[in-house]
């Protein structure tokens, strides 16, 4: 009788565990989360650099204009659940593409507890570029919706020059040629050097001066920038027999923002 009892006890447990294992084989899957995976609201998280600077770090010393911008988006996946379709949106750089692992513009699937990185690339602008960038993927299981956002930007800094030329006629051999030389920058540009193929560099004065503008300040009061003039000889029939295809110059050693010197082919305007 004890040896029959034993038997029976056996073959009852062993009936038990296996409607356990099979029930929890029946509750859990590994493509479908439960609940306690679920989208949390602070599960997605956004990190941004701006050429390696976190955050509003490039806003000093900033970024030369024209110069490359490379800005890092790094998404973490802080939950357990699969994110999927990740896509990032960011005002402060416009006309940025962003590209996603793979090519893309956005990341197809991030898996829970991982990171991945997407990247834009494009050229500093002149003036402050700062905004909210905002991430968003869904979670299909839950029907959710996560998303995150980072502050981020830059400072574009840097001078510029316009040019704009003005041709009057004086006489039947004469005629007057001003250049008017703008800074529409955020900084000041040094030794400006304005040249005219067609004239004698002695020809050109500034400011009474010599062809070269020892500083020009960026635009507060457009009214008053600084103007060369030159007056050449050998007009005939009342009109300039020559061409002007002037150029301003910031030559070498012309400061922090114009070593190199950048080059801007003049706007005639001729009356």
């Amino acid at each position: 009788m004890i040896i029959g009892r034993s038997g029976r006890t056996r073959t009852s447990l062993r009936s038990l565990l296996l409607a356990v294992l099979l029930g929890a084989a029946c509750c859990w899957t590994a493509d479908a989360p439960t609940v306690a995976d679920g989208a949390e609201a602070n599960g997605l998280a956004l990190d941004v650099t701006v050429n390696t600077r976190p955050g509003l770090g490039a806003l000093r010393p900033g970024i030369r204009t024209d110069a490359t911008v490379v800005k890092t988006y790094r998404l973490t996946n802080r939950g357990g659940a699969d994110l999927y379709g990740i896509r990032i949106d960011d005002p402060a750089f416009p006309g940025a593409r962003i590209r996603c692992p793979g090519g893309g513009d956005r990341v197809p699937r991030l898996t829970g507890l991982r990171s991945t990185r997407c990247t834009a690339t494009g050229r500093a602008r002149a003036g402050t570029w700062v905004g909210k960038a905002e991430a968003a993927g869904r979670q299909p299981y839950l029907r959710a919706t996560v998303r995150a956002s980072a502050r981020s930007g830059y400072a574009g800094v840097g001078a510029r020059l316009n040019l704009v030329q003005t041709a009057r006629v004086t006489g039947p051999a004469r005629a007057v040629v001003r250049y008017t030389v703008s800074n529409p920058g955020n900084r000041t540009a040094y030794q400006v050097q304005v040249t005219d193929p067609a004239l004698a560099p002695a020809r050109v004065g500034c400011a009474g001066r010599t062809s070269v503008v020892p500083g020009s300040r960026p635009e507060r009061r457009p009214s008053a920038p600084p103007r060369c003039g030159a007056r050449p000889a050998g007009t005939s029939g009342g009109a300039a027999p020559w061409a002007p295809t002037g150029c301003a110059r910031s030559g070498p050693g012309a400061g922090r923002w114009h070593r190199r010197g950048s080059w801007l082919r003049l706007r005639r305007v001729s009356r």
